[in-house]
C-alpha cells in the first residue's frame, strides 16, 4: 500500500511538473506591433488558401474555426461569403486588427486571444483550419499538445485542415542547414520591402536568417520593420520568431498520436494528391 501511494504521489508530482513547463513555454513568432500593419494593409488577398479552405469547410460542415486567424485575411471573405467561422489568434494585436476590419464591413463573428496549445473554448466545431500556422513559434512539443486541443474540440466526424510550407523545395531555407552556410550565420538582412499605407505612411520590412539547427530541425528568422512618414523614419521595431521544419511522415505521426486516424494530403491548395514537387501539403484529418 505504501509503495501505490508513493507512486501515485509520484505521478502527481511529474504531473504538475509537466502542467508547470507547458505553462511557461510559449511560441516565439512575430506578429506584433508594426508587423501587423503589413497584415492589416499589404497581406490583405486570401487567394488560392481562403478558396481551397472554403472548399473543405463547406465539405467538413459548419461551424468552422479560424485557428491563427492573424488579422482576418482569410476569415473575412469565408464570413462574407455566408459561413459561419469564429477566429483564433495567439496574438492579441492581430487579433485587434481583425476586429477592426470586421467592424469596418459591419460583420461580427466570435474572436478569441488564445494559444493553440491552450485551447480551451466552449464550442465545437466541424471544421478546424490553420492556414500558415503550423510549424510557427518553434516549439515541437506545443504543436503537438496544440493537435491534441484541436481533436478535442472537434465533433465527430469533423476535420482539422491544415497547410505547411515543405523546406526542400525551399532552397536558401535548406542549404542554411549546410554545416560551411550554418556556421556563417546570421545571413546579412533580405533586401527591403517597401508599401505605402492608407494614411500615406510607408512600412518597410526586412528578414534576416539568424540561425539554424539542423539536429533540432528549428530555425530563428529576425523581422525589422520600419515606419516612414515624410523621409523620416519615425518608429522601428526588431521581432524574433522560430520556425519549425517537418516531414510529411512526422506531421502524420502527430496527427495520430493526437487521436486522427484518417488523413488525406493534396498539394498546392488543388485536388492533387501531394508529390514532393509541390511547395505546400494541405493535410486534411478525420476525427
Amino acid at each position: 500500500m505504501e509503495t501505490q501511494i508513493e507512486y501515485q504521489g509520484w505521478e502527481k508530482t511529474v504531473d504538475q511538473q509537466k502542467r508547470k513547463q507547458e505553462d511557461s513555454e510559449k511560441p516565439l513568432i512575430w506578429h506584433y506591433g508594426l508587423v501587423t500593419l503589413e497584415w492589416a494593409e499589404v497581406l490583405t488577398d486570401g487567394g488560392s488558401e481562403a478558396a481551397c479552405f472554403k472548399k473543405i469547410i463547406e465539405a467538413a460542415g459548419q461551424p468552422a474555426l479560424d485557428l491563427g486567424c492573424g488579422s482576418g485575411r482569410l476569415l473575412l471573405p469565408l464570413l462574407q461569403a455566408g459561413l459561419d467561422v469564429d477566429g483564433c489568434d495567439y496574438s492579441a494585436d492581430m487579433v485587434a486588427v481583425c476586429r477592426e476590419r470586421l467592424a469596418a464591413e459591419k460583420i461580427t463573428t466570435n474572436l478569441i486571444n488564445q494559444p493553440m496549445h491552450g485551447l480551451d473554448l466552449p464550442r465545437r466545431y466541424k471544421t478546424i483550419f490553420a492556414c500558415g500556422v503550423i510549424g510557427l513559434g518553434g516549439s515541437k512539443h506545443l504543436t503537438r499538445l496544440a493537435m491534441r486541443r484541436v481533436y478535442e474540440h472537434l465533433r465527430p466526424g469533423g476535420a482539422f485542415a491544415f497547410d505547411y510550407q515543405v523546406p526542400w523545395n525551399d532552397p536558401p531555407y535548406l542549404k542554411g542547414w549546410l554545416p560551411e552556410n550554418r556556421r556563417s550565420l546570421p545571413l546579412a538582412w533580405f533586401p527591403p520591402q517597401r508599401n505605402t499605407l492608407s494614411n500615406g505612411d510607408e512600412l518597410e520590412t526586412e528578414v534576416q536568417i539568424f540561425s539554424q539547427d539542423p539536429l533540432e530541425q528549428v530555425s530563428v528568422h529576425k523581422f525589422r520593420a520600419r515606419l516612414w512618414r515624410d523621409g523620416q523614419v519615425i518608429k522601428e521595431e526588431i521581432h524574433t520568431m522560430k520556425i519549425e521544419a517537418y516531414n510529411k511522415n512526422e506531421l502524420l505521426l502527430m496527427l495520430e498520436l493526437a487521436g486522427f486516424d484518417n488523413v488525406e494530403i493534396y498539394g498546392d491548395y488543388s485536388d492533387e494528391p501531394a508529390t514532393m514537387d509541390h511547395e505546400n501539403l494541405v493535410f486534411i484529418a478525420w476525427k
